[in-house]
């Protein structure tokens, strides 16, 4: 084995175990929020391996992955979150070789790659179940490029049809990949760029078809697995703030704040909605004009090192391309999250690789060996971000730990409030539900669910009056919701208004007896609403025959 093979097993070696150090503890945990959506709940999950019935969901590379793990340990979560894991290692050797493969030194592609593998932000798509769109993304991602890579060297068919089948994998894994083919033609013009610099030369070269062939193979493959999300997405979301210039404000501040939570990731939130982050009103907004201030520096910076054939340049760039998707051009519900940067932390990765190189040319401290202090620096943050990546997987131990945590980061998220009422609720610990829901109505009035819990559970309590108070405020949000005048017929039926009931389960039952696509637990609720109505219904009829009064 020769020294330069020995050194790269030894890498991988160390990297495979700092994965398992900084998220082993995380095989304990168990389903969180939408795990029980996407997986316990999820019928392709259970569907025999042969079935090409999930090919049809949202994302159908993960869900054809769950029904993997399903088949080998049915719904233990430790088989779940084992996965993540053994995908997670997978995509940090694949980052190595990237690194490697753009230029970076040996200590720097190593550095670059334990930080990756271990940085806390990893913990919302590595530790949470659901987040393995981003893992399966991010590992396809990686390989496709990797593989181009090779190609350009080579010219090989394998090379190209590697890239290819990465590239339709990853946009099977989740949508974000759709820039890949931008990051292979910005690693392009970064090669000819440092072709001409002093230090080092880029063999080979791509060629302009293998892009736009890519480029068609994903507005293809996209068009056809998110299309129609993404046409229901464009009709029911506006820009956020209510202008364009706001919603550009609001990313500008979106992008600082992913910014510093690469660097200082102290404060770490599983749900950034609107109440969690506050939405600009104008472009105007100080903290927008200062967010923008501090991205055209760092814009200046990256250029600079860029134009100097620095490998920073190219990783801020890859940074910057891979987050457009999820930077509001077209604008959705999710705000901002974590799991988001998965993919552009590998640019981050390579904006440390292109550090310790520089600082190894340009050494601070002459009695020290540059290289090695680099190397030794980059170390000793990785060890700190594992230290912060094992406290944050115990927030993803359970609901409770998981709303909890959020909570307590973030006071003003009426939807981390929302779940955590839901959570003490399963519990039976009613006034620690009713708590954190009447803190989520302060926060969100018009919020119809908000407002059906809190009169499901005063129903539930016997406290009709508070129950009807409730649900007068929802029904006068949201008169047409079969599921609001369901439970306002119950409410009604009750309190001993059996006329005013009979009626609620008259419009429950229109609404809810429309023909809906999809299957699941929301298909199933929807049902049992159904149900519930009708037998309401009878009970009422029963009660008005009884009493004689008039419907």
């Amino acid at each position: 084995m020769t020294t330069a093979a020995g050194r790269r097993w030894l890498a991988a070696i160390v990297l495979l175990g700092a994965v398992a150090g900084a998220f082993g503890n995380a095989l304990q945990n168990d389903f969180v929020y939408d795990d029980r959506l996407l997986i316990v709940d999820n019928w392709a999950v259970q569907a025999p391996l042969g079935s090409l019935r999930a090919l049809g969901f949202y994302r159908p590379l993960r869900t054809l992955s769950y029904r993997l793990d399903y088949a080998i340990g049915g719904l233990d979560p430790r088989v779940f979150h084992l996965s993540n894991l053994v995908y997670h290692a997978i995509t940090v050797l694949l980052v190595h070789g990237v690194l490697e493969g753009v230029g970076a030194s040996p200590a720097a592609a190593f550095g670059g790659a334990l930080l990756f593998a271990v940085h806390p932000l990893q913990a919302d798509a590595v530790t949470y179940v659901s987040g393995r769109r981003d893992v399966l993304c991010g590992l396809f991602f990686a390989a496709g490029f990797l593989a181009y890579l090779r190609y350009r060297e080579r010219k090989t068919r394998t090379a190209l049809a590697v890239t290819l089948t990465s590239y339709v994998l990853a946009l099977l894994a989740k949508e974000m990949a759709i820039t890949l083919p931008l990051v292979c033609l910005a690693y392009e013009r970064f090669a000819r760029r440092r072709a001409g610099a002093p230090r080092g030369t880029v063999r080979g070269g791509g060629t302009p078809w293998l892009l736009a062939i890519g480029a068609f193979v994903g507005v293809a493959v996209g068009w056809v697995v998110y299309g129609t999300f993404v046409q229901r997405v464009l009709a029911v979301t506006g820009w956020h703030g209510g202008s364009v210039t706001a919603n550009l404000a609001t990313v500008l501040r979106v992008w600082v704040r992913y910014l510093t939570l690469a660097v200082w990731p102290a404060q770490l939130s599983a749900d950034y909605s609107e109440h969690a982050f506050r939405v600009s009103a104008t472009l105007l907004d100080p903290y927008a004009l200062a967010a923008g201030a501090v991205l055209v520096a760092l814009a200046v910076l990256a250029t600079w090192r860029w134009r100097r054939g620095g490998l920073a340049g190219f990783g801020a760039a890859w940074w910057a391309l891979t987050l457009l998707p999820v930077s509001h051009l077209v604008p959705y519900r999710e705000l901002m999250a974590e799991h988001y940067l998965y993919i552009p932390m590998i640019g981050a990765a390579c904006v440390v690789a292109g550090a310790m190189d520089a600082v190894s040319r340009h050494p601070p401290l002459a009695v020290v060996p540059a290289p090695r202090l680099a190397l030794a620096a980059v170390v000793l943050l990785a060890l700190a971000a594992s230290v912060r990546t094992v406290v944050r997987n115990r927030d993803w131990r359970d609901s409770l730990t998981l709303w909890s945590a959020t909570v307590a980061t973030v006071p003003t998220c009426a939807r981390a409030r929302f779940n955590l009422g839901q959570v003490y609720a399963e519990r039976v610990r009613f006034s620690d539900a009713e708590h954190e829901w009447r803190a989520a109505a302060a926060i969100t009035p018009d919020d119809v669910d908000v407002l059906m819990a809190l009169a499901s559970l005063a129903y539930r309590q016997g406290h009709l009056d508070d129950a009807e108070e409730w649900i007068a405020a929802a029904l006068a949000r949201k008169p047409d919701d079969g599921r609001v005048q369901n439970l306002a017929g119950w409410i009604a039926l009750d309190d001993g208004d059996a006329p005013r009931a009979l009626s609620r389960f008259d419009a429950a039952l229109a609404r809810l007896a429309e023909p809906t696509a999809g299957r699941g637990r929301r298909s199933r609720e929807r049902g049992g609403a159904l149900e519930a109505a009708r037998t309401g219904r009878e009970r009422a009829v029963a009660a008005v025959a009884r009493t004689g009064a008039v419907p």
